[in-house]
């Protein structure tokens, strides 16, 4: 698979009960009081026998305290809405109960004795060396790309062929995964590799992590934006990272028109570690940032693609007198956005 020629880099949701009564039946006084008199000699003799027989030292019966019926219902004195739990954090300590309902008492006494501490929720994972990201800072929903953990995806095609303009060969031996990074090598021959995602998209955002260590001056590390129904260079193209292997700084490329006229800028930077490079591509506008800071933008209607667009990543051969030294770029993740 092989890329076209173009211009290059010059040098981030009861019923209620009824009570009735009925009226009691008109009665004699006589008879109405009788049985009264009966009931209390009845209730005063069998007091009077329980209280001699009853033995002296029996408590079974007595009174009961206070303190042995009234008790803290763990349940209802910790009971809280869920919509009122506070929200788990990173930090191992948990969180106060001071809003719950229940009283200050009663919920220092019953979480010493029936509740268990509860355990830390676990630590917020945190890729390391991820460094700051566009994608982060601006919020933006993942939907595809590669994170080259123990090889790369099957929608990479990688070139080869002829070198960029003819100069040199683009081969697969030159790009490899090597400790979850794509690596792709140039070597004193000008044989170097370059790769592009399979499919395209009508706006998006990409995000990729690179580094490119020192070397030859002759070698062009680049990430792109190539065009995929259009030829170029009508179908235009954005290198929102573009340098060479020897430079302090880094390039920002938009081409546009069948002429190949272009916006740039350029920005002082240690390429040689890593950074995460972005490119934000919306209806009317086109924005470049680097470690998650914005470097580049343009809202010029005439500069934006007229089609879809697919990821490509490329170390380019630009001979320029003499051998290159070997050179090489280092690419952790590539990740697509909308």
């Amino acid at each position: 698979m092989t890329q076209g020629r173009r211009h290059r880099r010059r040098a981030g949701e009861n019923v209620d009960a009824v009570v009735t009564t009925d009226p009691l039946p008109q009665r004699s006084l006589t008879r109405r009081l009788a049985p009264l008199a009966i009931g209390a000699t009845v209730m005063l003799v069998a007091t009077t026998v329980a209280t001699v027989l009853r033995p002296a030292d029996d408590t079974s019966l007595a009174a009961p305290e206070l303190s042995t019926v009234i008790v803290a219902d763990p349940t209802t004195a910790l009971a809280v809405p869920t919509d009122a739990l506070p929200i788990p954090t990173t930090s191992n300590a948990p969180e106060s109960t001071k809003d719950a309902p229940a009283s200050k008492e009663a919920s220092s006494s019953t979480t010493k004795s029936t509740q268990k501490k509860p355990a830390p929720p676990p630590p917020v994972v945190k890729a390391v060396g991820d460094g700051k990201q566009a994608a982060q800072r601006l919020g933006w929903t993942p939907v595809g790309g590669d994170e080259f953990n123990g090889g790369m995806s099957s929608k990479w095609g990688v070139y080869e062929g002829a070198g960029n303009g003819g100069n040199g060969t683009r081969s697969e031996k030159q790009v490899s995964v090597e400790n979850g990074s794509l690596v792709i090598r140039g070597d004193s021959k000008g044989n170097s590799g370059g790769m592009a995602w399979s499919d395209g998209q009508r706006f998006g955002k990409w995000e990729m992590r690179a580094k490119f260590p020192a070397g030859d001056s002759q070698y062009h590390p680049v990430l792109i934006l190539w065009p995929s129904d259009h030829e170029w260079p009508e179908g235009g193209e954005i290198d929102f990272a573009e340098t060479t292997s020897a430079s302090d700084d880094v390039s920002f490329f938009l081409h546009y028109s069948a002429s190949n006229q272009q916006k740039s800028a350029t920005k002082k930077l240690d390429i040689t570690q890593w950074h995460n490079y972005a490119v934000e591509w919306v209806d009317g506008r086109i924005t470049g940032y680097i470690d998650g800071e914005k470097w580049f933008e343009s809202t010029d209607s005439k500069t934006m693609p007229p089609g879809k667009m697919h990821a490509t990543i490329q170390l380019d051969y630009f001979p320029d007198g003499g051998t290159p030294k070997q050179s090489e770029m280092l690419v952790d993740y590539m990740r697509i956005y909308k």
